[in-house]
């Protein structure tokens, strides 16, 4: 999204009070769980993040026309785009779980285009850099220790840090019918997805638990196998639209992204983490005189996994090469209001990952529905309800001995998202999330309920 840029105008004096105050400043708590604060050790925010904002804001906010000033007719576009988008929740875990209590989160996602053709570069060709900002309440604590869920109950969830995200050179062809992304790149911006399950806040709705859940091997010191959301790692991707039907898409990506910390800064990958790679192919038309989407994909991972058959029969630092996975997703627009403009939106998605000694998910399923516009007059409000279901793997279980986890985890949830402004949307949501861990006092799994409030700004 661009920005506006009377509205950055009018809005800079504030932006720049609170960006800076929650990037560069500690929070106050509010957690009244004495124990807990005392345990907790603070540490000092990201401060260059809020440098970087700062200028940025302050630098957008010169190319403002002045007041007397006609605008420009069929003005080109500017060769640097920027977007911000910050994002602030609160969540809060009512009953059941773990313990009840609650915490909130912030995240600032600032993204900058550069048109290189502008620049005298290759036509349609861009430079896109996106940098993170995340802010928690407490470092050392999440809402996972409350509800106990392995899945947590946001997708923009993580630790405190400010990192580059995204990085590389894009290139199209055709029109934007062929692309090329060159660069750091995260796999979940652009395979797994569902033009509806966007909406629903639980992590599980993003990136597939069944793809990306499987750590590398423990010698890897406990780094993740996959770049995904919030970190990502050198990459190539490749898409073409084939005709107005088919399209396809394959990326090959560093297999070590790193850990999700406060020191990795977008570039402490992880050593000698092999290559993974996902393909996937769509297909849009009609069904049943329904418009529709279907995407197929696989990924193949080539690093070492833990193998937890053997872990469980007692032979140590165990592991075995390779971890590939298959997936499908289905849209389907169950009613609209005009063309392009749904009414009832529903979705799908399916994943198995079939090594039953590595994986620490082997099956994964959601499906959900979107109603656009629910309230007269209120057309751009979206209310939804969906259901995800996570199998974790028989082996997996077994060697996690006493902390193993439910043979399958369940997260219901529903949401309400209002757009108050072009620039402004709130979202309610309430989660329930059935079989987490165990309760360590009555040794039971209680069904936790979440309730949760999204703020967003986009410019």
């Amino acid at each position: 999204m661009r920005l506006n840029p009377t509205l950055n105008l009018r809005l800079l004096p504030v932006i720049l009070k609170h960006s800076l105050a929650f990037l560069g400043a500690p929070f106050s708590s509010m957690n009244t769980d004495p124990s807990t604060l005392n345990s907790l050790k603070r540490k000092p925010a990201p401060s260059r993040l809020a440098i970087w904002l700062a200028l940025w804001l302050a630098a957008s906010a010169g190319t403002v026309a002045k007041a007397d000033e006609a605008p420009v007719a069929d003005a080109a576009a500017p060769i640097v785009q920027p977007s911000l988008t910050i994002t602030g929740e609160y969540w809060r875990t009512v009953d059941g779980g773990l313990r009840t209590g609650g915490l909130w989160n912030v995240l600032a996602d600032l993204t900058l285009e550069v048109d290189l053709a502008r620049l005298g570069g290759p036509a349609d060709s861009a430079l896109v850099a996106q940098v993170l900002g995340n802010k928690n309440q407490h470092e050392e604590v999440s809402v996972a220790d409350y509800t106990g869920a392995a899945n947590p109950v946001s997708g923009i969830h993580a630790g405190d840090a400010w990192r580059i995200f995204n990085l590389h050179y894009r290139q199209s062809w055709a029109d934007g019918a062929h692309t090329l992304k060159l660069g750091q790149l995260a796999i979940d911006d652009e395979f797994m997805g569902s033009e509806y399950s966007g909406l629903f806040a639980n992590s599980a709705f993003g990136a597939m638990p069944s793809q990306v859940a499987t750590p590398l091997a423990g010698r890897y010191g406990g780094s993740g196998a996959f770049p995904i959301y919030a970190v990502a790692s050198p990459g190539l991707l490749v898409q073409t639209t084939l005709n107005d039907a088919w399209s396809w898409q394959t990326g090959l990506y560093y297999g070590g992204p790193g850990l999700d910390e406060k020191d990795n800064h977008g570039f402490e990958w992880t050593d000698g983490a092999g290559l993974v790679v996902f393909t996937e192919a769509a297909w849009t038309g009609k069904l049943a005189s329904l418009p529709n989407t279907v995407r197929l994909g696989g990924a193949y991972h080539s690093a070492r996994f833990d193998d937890f058959e053997s872990l469980a029969a007692g032979r140590d630092d165990a592991t075995a090469r390779g971890l590939y996975s298959f997936y499908v997703v289905h849209d389907i627009t169950l009613a609209s209001r005009a063309e392009d403009k749904p009414l009832l939106g529903a979705f799908w998605r399916a994943g198995v990952s079939p090594q039953s000694d590595r994986a620490v998910v082997s099956t994964y399923a959601d499906a959900g529905l979107n109603w656009f516009g629910p309230i007269p007059g209120r057309d751009d409000d979206i209310a939804g309800l969906a259901v995800a279901c996570t199998h974790f793997g028989r082996e997996f279980r077994r060697a996690s001995g006493d902390e193993a986890p439910a043979g399958t985890e369940t997260a219901l949830e529903l949401t309400y998202r209002a757009q108050l402004t072009p620039w402004w949307a709130l979202q309610a949501d309430a989660q329930w999330l059935f079989e987490p861990a165990r309760d360590a006092d009555s040794g039971r799994r209680e069904t936790a309920t979440v309730v949760g409030l999204r703020t967003e700004f986009a410019f």
